[in-house]
């Protein structure tokens, strides 16, 4: 049966990235990944084409389920690859954009959602079409939890009114969506996802232990959704372009991060206004935001490539493999080695 199941899963999985490519003409229903078995190990499913790469690790326990989804495609695709797709699963979907860009319409939404790095999202689209279009050559990465919709409502009913009006909503099969366009996700929420995957324990505590880091997780969304904006002056959009430009930079040099004065000549700001409007527009300072972004990186590197890990550690910017192995444990609560078992 597991052997099967898991055939089934990656014809499914083949089935979406020649999809995306324009080599088939619908998308397919997920009756193969409804039917998943739970499993202590994750699904790891992986498709090299001459213009496109992916991988698709998926992993479920009872109404529960993982999936991290990338691809990456040449630039000769850029613009050019779409899902359109009907979502007819009871599902509520917890979505983290980890690297890329994808623009969403939906058949309930009047306006595209933009997943860029950090967004994030609560939704709930049972018996709606779904588009997603991937702006760029590169890699587009999401993070997807998915919970069966009866399961959501035994979790989340009764507990307050505002978190009502979201199982009502499921009860009723309103389709909704939560979010703050402009709030990323935080490194706590990170660090949550990480402990997902790295789940230490086995048997019927596995599906606990996800369960609660759910609860936990989507209690965290809905946290920064709903607190207060701060009353801040508002940056001047020449200036919001500047921090934007140093966030890029930061991307394209891991390997070799400039100074701060350096990336503030880069940008045209001063140090003083690039540390305060980064740590204000993003909500980390640079340093942090640096060092997330090269830990990041080497985590999908581990799970994607066969580089060493003193390669992966170089790539990413550390001197020293032994620095990178603590921050790296640090941040995921297990060793690069360990991660790769």
């Amino acid at each position: 049966m597991q052997r099967s199941t898991h055939l089934q899963a990656r014809h499914c999985t083949k089935r979406i990235f020649l999809y995306l490519i324009g080599m088939a003409s619908t998308f397919p229903t997920f009756e193969e990944f409804s039917s998943l078995p739970d499993s202590e190990e994750p699904y790891v499913f992986s498709i090299t084409l001459p213009e496109v790469k992916g991988h698709l690790r998926m992993q479920k326990q009872g109404a529960i389920t993982l999936s991290d989804g990338g691809l990456e495609l040449s630039d000769k695709m850029a613009g050019l690859s779409g899902l359109r797709h009907y979502n007819d699963m009871p599902l509520v979907e917890m979505n983290f954009t980890l690297a890329g860009k994808i623009i969403q319409r939906q058949g309930h939404i009047k306006d595209e959602l933009q997943f860029t790095k950090g967004y994030h999202n609560i939704m709930y689209n049972q018996g709606e079409w779904e588009h997603n279009r991937f702006i760029g050559g590169g890699i587009h990465n999401t993070f997807t939890i998915n919970i069966h919709t009866d399961r959501f409502v035994q979790l989340f009913a009764g507990h307050s009114k505002e978190m009502d009006l979201l199982t009502d909503n499921v009860q009723m099969q309103r389709p909704f969506l939560t979010h703050r366009a402009h709030r990323p996700f935080t490194p706590a929420m990170q660090s949550i996802i990480q402990l997902l995957w790295n789940n230490p324990f086995r048997g019927g505590l596995k599906g606990l232990y996800m369960e609660a880091k759910t609860m936990e997780l989507l209690l965290l969304q809905w946290q920064s959704f709903n607190a207060p904006i701060p009353d801040k002056k508002p940056w001047r959009k020449e200036d919001l372009g500047k921090l934007h430009a140093a966030k890029e930079i930061l991307q394209q040099r891991i390997q070799d991060p400039p100074t701060l004065s350096a990336l503030a000549r880069c940008c045209g700001l001063n140090e003083f206004k690039l540390k305060k409007g980064f740590r204000e527009v993003f909500g980390v300072t640079v340093f942090g935001y640096f060092n997330t972004l090269r830990l990041e990186q080497a985590h999908l590197l581990l799970c994607t490539t066969s580089l060493s890990i003193s390669e992966i550690a170089y790539q990413t910017g550390w001197a020293h493999p032994q620095h990178f192995h603590r921050a790296f444990k640090k941040q995921y609560g297990i060793t690069p080695g360990g991660l790769r078992k």
